[in-house]
């Protein structure tokens, strides 16, 4: 029997911290403290932004930024389809709902792909649970396709895992659903979660049971339909999440998302492709939008089934009454911008910023000189091309602006064990100050592995007063690396593994004889390494998994 989900955002958000207060969770995070850096009290979320991240500095969805230290997030697992995770988790290229509280300032973020599972390649492209993938190249047709642990399309095997965040479209000529990918990332292959996403059809009189394309769904005894007082029906576009293996092809399911407006009374953002154009209505993302203000009758006149939009507007009921809409050619989003500290540094045409691999060999670098390196602030402006953002610019600035995103790797050391405060070294020798925010969230590792000589990479804001307000903690196991020694590091999701290398970020690592610890390499695990270049070959010198 299906039971709604009885927790909204805010509530939730307060559960998640009390458990973690408690010891509780069970899982590989945790959180401390009480409402989120930033909220101004309990920030019952009221509006609501939806799209693709397409860049960092803050969040930057669709363009629009929105600060990224102060909510709470949370990602699928294979226990649980919404748990909570560090902001380290976010993704270039990623679909994500961010919820605002009354003052507009965000409170929680999730994390929302949709399709997880293998990858069943066709003579016009590939599908992933039967629903077609479009890859796109073209900037202006909307966010071009950013690759996590593959190089690129061409890379894909059949019965490979996956996950691919993207916008829901509709092709008008065959009316079959598909997915204008945003991201694709290889998972490991022994993945246990099926996601899938389509418009249910066939719903049962008890609502047990639907179909999404050519998908039996049937609801376990205890699936929840979020958000809370969701209903299905016919028509509507829903996320289904499973971890059981389906069965005689029916996939049986743990949780399913509704596109909805439900429970929003606030300024409402969503990016998508546009479908069902009929008139002065069209709609993006499942979500019905009412565009018959005369404001926007030049901007509907142009529109077309497929386009990428963003809309913008105030709820009625479960209809976004429009007063902006913006072409994707139109929006501050067709370039990737990021705004953060380098971490991972190989060298100009490698390093990582915010996580996302970046090649700025021919980019236009600002003042005239300006050396990069680990722990420099830079502002990058570029595009994707497979799975690195090629730098067109690259401003350096002496240091982190006054209220900045910040992202260092470095060893915990003076820790206060009242305060929980400590003072981390970097690579390079040099030292930060940090605090932790009310809201710190710990991934890989749990606050108890917090300890004098842990190596750890933290996401703060560097405020204006010196020091660092830390809201993320990473766990790892490498110590960090200068980036400017015969040692270097860098991490991200491996793939091509054979038995002699593999991949990271595109550089070939030599295995070179080194033991793996914290697991088992293969592809679409996390991987860290420490390497030497020597014969024009990147030779591994550590190798470390992280969960």
């Amino acid at each position: 029997m299906r039971r709604n989900e009885t927790l909204g955002w805010a509530l939730r958000a307060l559960l998640v911290l009390a458990l973690a207060a408690c010891g509780g969770g069970g899982g590989s995070l945790s959180l401390a403290g009480a409402g989120g850096v930033g909220t101004g009290g309990t920030g019952m979320s009221t509006g609501l932004s939806s799209g693709t991240l397409t860049g960092f500095g803050s969040l930057v969805l669709d363009g629009q930024p929105y600060d990224s230290a102060s909510p709470l997030y949370f990602a699928g697992t294979p226990q649980d389809e919404s748990a909570a995770t560090a902001a380290a988790a976010v993704q270039l290229g990623q679909q994500l709902q961010i919820r605002l509280d009354a003052n507009g300032v965000p409170s929680a973020v999730l994390i929302e792909p949709q399709l997880v599972g293998p990858v069943a390649l066709q003579a016009s492209g590939f599908s992933v649970n039967g629903v077609p993938v479009r890859i796109n190249a073209d900037p202006t047709r909307g966010p071009v396709t950013y690759y996590e642990g593959i190089a690129n399309a061409a890379a894909l095997t059949s019965g490979m895992q996956l996950e691919v965040h993207g916008a829901w479209g509709v092709d008008p000529a065959s009316g079959q659903g598909y997915l204008l990918a945003t991201l694709v990332e290889q998972q490991p292959a022994t993945n246990a979660v099926t996601r899938i996403t389509g418009l249910v059809s066939g719903l049962s009189g008890n609502g047990s049971s639907f179909m999404l394309g050519s998908t039996p769904v049937q609801l376990a005894s205890a699936a929840t339909v979020r958000p809370a007082g969701a209903t299905l029906a016919n028509g509507r576009l829903v996320t289904v999440w499973s971890n059981q293996p389906a069965n005689g092809g029916v996939v049986t399911a743990g949780a399913v998302r509704v596109s909805t407006l439900q429970g929003t009374t606030g300024t409402v953002q969503i990016g998508g492709l546009v479908s069902a154009l009929s008139g002065t209505t069209f709609q993006v993302d499942g979500i019905v939008v009412d565009a018959s203000v005369p404001s926007l009758a030049a901007a509907l006149s142009a529109l077309s089934a497929g386009q990428y939009v963003v809309v913008t507007g105030t709820p009625a009921g479960d209809t976004l009454m429009a007063s902006r809409l913006s072409p994707y050619t139109a929006a501050p989003a067709s370039a990737v911008t990021l705004h953060g500290t380098i971490t991972g540094y190989v060298g100009p045409a490698n390093f990582l910023v915010r996580g996302v691999s970046v090649n700025a060999a021919g980019a236009t670098v600002s003042p005239a000189g300006a050396s990069l390196a680990n722990g420099v602030y830079v502002e990058i402006a570029g595009s994707v091309q497979g799975n690195q953002v090629v730098a067109t610019t690259v401003t350096v600035q002496s240091q982190p602006p006054a209220g900045s995103t910040v992202d260092y790797v470095g060893t915990v050391g003076q820790l206060d064990s009242v305060t929980r405060a400590f003072v981390l070294t970097l690579g390079d020798g040099s030292t930060r100050s940090v605090a932790l925010a009310s809201n710190v969230a710990y991934d890989n590792g749990s606050a108890a592995q917090l300890v004098n000589g842990a190596s750890v990479e933290v996401e703060a804001t560097a405020p204006a007063g010196g020091g660092l307000l830390a809201y993320s903690v990473q766990f790892r196991t490498l110590p960090a690396s200068s980036g400017s020694g015969a040692t270097t590091e860098t991490s991200g999701l491996a793939y091509d593994v054979s038995g002699t290398t593999f991949s990271v970020n595109g550089l070939v690592i030599q295995i070179n004889g080194v033991g793996t610890s914290g697991g088992t390499l293969a592809n679409g695990v996390k991987v860290e390494v420490d390497f030497i270049v020597s014969g024009g070959q990147n030779l591994a010198q550590k190798i470390s998994i992280d969960h």
